[in-house]
Formats: C-alpha cells, structure tokens, sequence
C-alpha cells in the first residue's frame, strides 16, 4: 500500500511539474502567423518547454494567462506579443525581442532578460523580482508600478522610459545609461 502511495504521488509531482500536453499540441498543429494577428496560446501551460526560435513563430502572439515558467526563449523573436499575467519565472530571455509587447501583471521573478529589447513594451503592474536585465533595452518602455526589487539593472538603457511608482529595493543600477531621461509621473498603483 505504501508503495503504491510513494508512486501516486511521484506521478502528481511529474504533473504538477510539466507542460499540459494539450497545449503542447498547439504547437505541434502551428497554422502560419500573419504579421499582424500571432499564435493564440492564452492560458496554455508551457512551462519548461523548450521552443526553437527557427520553428515557432511568436510574433504578435497572445500568450496572456500562460504559464512558461523556466522556458528557453533565449534569442526568440517576442515582439507584439500580449503576455499579459503571464508567469514567465526563471524564463530565459537573454537577447529576446520583447519590443512592443504587453507585460502588464506578468510574473518575471528570476528572468534573465540580459541584452533583451523590451523597448516601447507596456509592464504595468509587472513584477521584476530578482531578474537580470543587464545591458537590456527598456527605452520607452512604460514599467509603471513595476517591481524591480533585487533586479540587477547593470547597464540597461533607460531611455524616456516610464518608471512612475516603480519600486527598485536592492536593486543594482551600475551605469545605468539615459536614466536623466525617465519619466516619473508619481501616479497611484492602486487597482
């Protein structure tokens, strides 16, 4: 009895730990994305799935509600892409192109976006927690009441970007490039 209790529960630990085959399948039945409308993966749970930027095509997808939590999106092409309440903990984003996405109340604690291009993205409410955003493009980009707390900034670029009510406790800003040119507008985070 006790064994069959220990394999029970390794199996709903398997599960609880991996992509939802059903969504995995999206991917596999991929219909060509037109340039302005992308893939419709809203809610799938991805995480620990690891995409190959020459096969999936992520532009101006709607990942919003998904979970992809420690996903290899190193290099891929994000851009236009609603993200919204996504959970993209421990993803890796390095050199990503997040321009003109929509971020707002994604989950990126752990990310490493380092050299990513998150420029003109939208990221109200987003949580940055310990990510790494070295060398990262955030120009135009509107993090209002972003967390970056512990986020190591080393570097990013800044450029007229909106951090009003962003918190960045512990965070690290060595050379911060443009930060002379953010916006601050000290608006209200309450929902």
């Amino acid at each position: 009895m006790r064994r069959k209790i220990i394999c029970l529960l390794a199996f709903f630990a398997i599960a609880v730990h991996a992509a939802n085959p059903t969504d995995l399948s999206k991917l596999v039945k991929i219909p060509d994305a037109t340039p302005t409308k992308g893939l419709d993966l809203s809610g799938a749970d991805l995480r620990s799935y690891q995409f190959t930027a020459s096969k999936v095509n992520l532009q101006n997808a709607n990942l919003s509600h998904s979970i992809l939590t420690n996903v290899n999106l190193e290099k891929v092409d994000l851009s236009g892409t609603d993200l919204s309440y996504a959970d993209l903990s421990n993803a890796k984003l390095s050199n990503a192109n997040l321009s003109n996405t929509i971020l707002d109340h994604a989950v990126l604690s752990n990310a490493d976006l380092s050299s990513a291009n998150l420029s003109n993205a939208h990221a109200l409410h987003g949580i940055f927690t310990n990510a790494n955003l070295q060398q990262a493009n955030l120009s135009k980009a509107d993090f209002s009441c972003v967390n970056f707390n512990n986020a190591n900034l080393t570097q990013a670029n800044f450029s007229e970007a909106n951090i009003s009510n962003a918190t960045f406790v512990n965070a690290i800003t060595t050379d911060i490039k443009n930060y002379d040119l953010v916006i601050d507008s000290h608006i209200s985070c309450e929902e």
